[in-house]
């Protein structure tokens, strides 16, 4: 049977929903493997045409809300200096320009592209070989405005439908998550396309919208934000104080996987780099919860 061919705006910018599954829908995601295809994502994301809107990685899915900008977007000039500064996979094509803005701005390549490189990632540090990704990822066109603020709630809370947390910023591979925890550092998320005009409120009032949805039952399930925590976040106008800042910093004592001095994360990398520590990864980041603590690896949601 013939596949279904891709919806493909072209010439002008999309939004996309976008659904990938694991083979067999096997749990394969633990907090490591998450945090890997976060970063993959982050990084192509800065390669190709795409603004990301949102995302949440599953245990054995994960979900992308992107914008594709047309390929014309960007010069010539433009273009390459993406592909030096990523230094990897479109070296190639640095020659034709043209090809180049194609595949830049294909929504199919950039999901190839992240689902190939974390598939070989998982294979190697699992001593694994075979298909991690099942059947083709699923793709959905959404109009700007209300469809796609609808379609990031949907999206940022996958975890509290799942009754993995209580409240859906509480879960740091995810679009909110990223968000509150990490403030949306290095402008990593965009609110394009969303009907919510308030660039200094933005966060503010998607909380309203994300808690008013969350705390509705699903189908009957449980899985939702429950009264009372609903009633606190309307009680302080969904915004967020300084003590709930510095909770979601002090996770990283728990997933920062190496905490101390600078010297001390050097340390932890001339014993471990090149075994569980990825020698690419190098960097001490500063945890936020006092003078001179750093963690080892960048937290990225």
């Amino acid at each position: 049977m013939a596949r279904e061919r891709r919806l493909k705006v072209k010439g002008e910018a999309a939004y996309y929903h976008i659904i990938s599954r694991t083979v067999g829908g096997e749990f394969y995601l633990g907090d490591v493997e998450k945090e890997k295809l976060v970063s993959i994502i982050q990084r192509f994301s800065k390669l190709f045409l795409v603004d990301v809107i949102g995302y949440c990685v599953m245990s054995n899915h994960f979900h992308l809300l992107v914008k594709v900008n047309p390929g014309e977007k960007l010069s010539d000039k433009e273009l390459l200096k993406r592909v030096k500064a990523d230094g990897g996979v479109m070296q190639a094509l640095i020659h034709d320009p043209e090809l180049l803005r194609s595949r830049l701005a294909d929504i199919s390549e950039y999901i190839r592209y992240i689902k190939q490189v974390f598939s070989r990632w998982y294979n190697r540090i699992h001593n694994r070989s075979g298909y991690f990704w099942g059947d083709r990822f699923k793709s959905v066109w959404i109009e700007s405005g209300e469809a796609l603020l609808a379609c990031l709630a949907y999206i940022d809370l996958n975890p509290v439908r799942a009754e993995m947390v209580e409240k859906p910023e509480e879960y740091r591979f995810s679009s909110i998550g990223y968000r509150v925890q990490a403030r949306n550092r290095y402008k990593v998320l965009s609110w394009e396309g969303l009907p919510i005009t308030n660039k200094h409120k933005t966060l503010v009032l998607y909380r309203a919208y994300l808690y008013q949805n969350g705390g509705l039952m699903v189908n009957g399930k449980k899985g939702r934000i429950a009264p009372e925590i609903v009633k606190e976040a309307v009680r302080t106008g969904f915004g967020l104080d300084v003590g709930d800042a510095l909770r979601y910093r002090v996770r990283h004592f728990s997933d920062g996987l190496v905490i101390g001095s600078k010297g001390f994360i050097r340390e932890a990398y001339g014993t471990f780099g090149g075994t569980i520590i990825c020698k690419k990864s190098r960097g001490a980041y500063p945890v936020g919860t006092g003078p001179g603590i750093y963690s080892l690896r960048r937290l990225t949601g």
